[in-house]
């Protein structure tokens, strides 16, 4: 689809200065969104080529439902993706999205990560052993970071030793791609460069029961899927795999260490560990948020948008409406309901929500029984734009040394 030239302001339409990839948003992303959800839920902003904002929860549910009216084409993210094939299976839209998800269905279902949670834990002990004697550690960027890049990697098949080169590539791809175009394209060859190799290597040897086989073997529309789509429906899984969970535990280990009485009930009780993981993925998700492209002119929750017009719809804005969530910004174990948009809903709800929720509370778990008294030294360190996913880059944390 290709997008109209840019349109006359109209003169009603509400304006509000806001870029989710600027240094401000970085510092103060909750305080900014509740003060746009106060004032004009929907509203438009002419950054990046002008896009309209959605903040609270009814007009962000009301898109992620309507996928004919918010279509997840030509791409998901504003600016939009610079690579010119679509990010499979985020970029399409149903029937379509539904034939993709298929493929891989069955490596993200409950029964399967249940059956590799064993290995997850003995993943995250490894790497707590790594560092226990020292009595401190940046636990971002050696353990938050590294298990879940190790476990995508180990249901790729790819070497799992390999995990810090492409953590870095990753991060270039999500990070870097408004202020360093090049060093991001460049990272996102080296991934396509690597996934080739690594189809060509399964087109020699033959297929196996792992990750990347299962979409090379994959069919939509009753076709198989072409290389170039086998490409980038991997590259999604690295993207997804290897930067959001860990956002979500380093977050989240920054409020257990303002929060002595949360950590406290915790490990007390780890029956809560299923509720506080729902919890932080609420209030703490890194996922900001994701766009979609108008397809029609029409009234939406009362303005007036246009065909061609990109919506970005704010997950973590809609995670904290009061409107919805009483005291939205507290961790509340003991709240009734968790409607929250982590994940989003719908058609593109994420494939791998299973696998994040197992990884983070396998890790919190491992954490509270290990390093029960770790203490954040240091301020810590955030990706500078953190426009798409909020998260620590670094965490220094103190703690009692162990040997086991």
């Amino acid at each position: 689809m290709t997008k109209p030239e840019t349109r006359q302001v109209a003169p009603d339409r509400p304006e509000v200065d806001f870029d989710h990839h600027s240094a401000d948003f970085r510092e103060r992303n909750h305080e900014i969104m509740d003060d746009l959800r106060s004032r004009c839920p929907v509203a438009h902003t002419e950054a990046h080529g002008g896009f309209w904002v959605l903040t609270d929860y009814q007009s962000v549910t009301s898109a992620l439902r309507d996928d004919e009216l918010f279509s997840s084409r030509p791409s998901v993210g504003i600016p939009p993706s610079p690579i010119p094939m679509p990010i499979l299976p985020a970029e399409t839209d149903p029937p379509l999205t539904g034939e993709l998800r298929a493929i891989t269905a069955r490596h993200f279902s409950r029964a399967a990560v249940q059956a590799a949670e064993p290995a997850i834990r003995e993943m995250t002990g490894d790497l707590i052993d790594r560092f226990a004697g020292r009595g401190e550690c940046d636990i971002v960027t050696e353990l938050a970071t590294p298990l879940p890049a190790r476990v995508i990697l180990s249901m790729l098949d790819f070497d799992q030793d390999r995990w810090a080169e492409w953590v870095e590539c990753v991060h270039a791809v999500l990070h870097d791609r408004t202020t360093e175009p090049e060093k991001a394209a460049e990272a996102a060859g080296k991934i396509f460069t690597t996934i080739t190799e690594e189809m060509t290597r399964r087109t020699e040897n033959g297929l196996g029961d792992d990750l990347l086989s299962a979409i090379m073997r994959g069919t939509v529309e009753g076709r198989p899927l072409e290389a170039i789509e086998v490409i980038m429906y991997a590259f999604v899984m690295f993207l997804a795999g290897m930067d959001t969970t860990s956002g979500l535990l380093g977050n989240a280990l920054v409020e257990l260490d303002r929060r002595p009485d949360l950590r406290r009930r915790l490990i007390e009780d780890r029956s809560l560990l299923a509720t506080a993981t729902e919890e932080f993925l609420r209030r703490d998700t890194p996922s900001q948020g994701l766009a979609r492209t108008v397809t029609r002119d029409t009234t939406f929750f009362g303005q007036r948008l246009n065909e061609g017009d990109s919506v970005l719809m704010m997950f973590a804005a809609a995670n904290r409406d009061p409107a919805v969530f009483d005291r939205p910004d507290e961790i509340d174990l003991d709240r009734p309901h968790y409607r929250h948009l982590a994940f989003g809903i719908g058609a593109h709800h994420c494939l791998g929500a299973n696998l994040a929720r197992t990884m983070f509370r396998v890790v919190l778990d491992e954490i509270l029984t290990r390093l029960p008294d770790f203490r954040v030294t240091g301020p810590g360190e955030r990706f500078a734009d953190a426009g798409e996913i909020h998260a620590l880059r670094s965490l220094p944390v103190a703690f009692t040394p162990s040997l086991s």
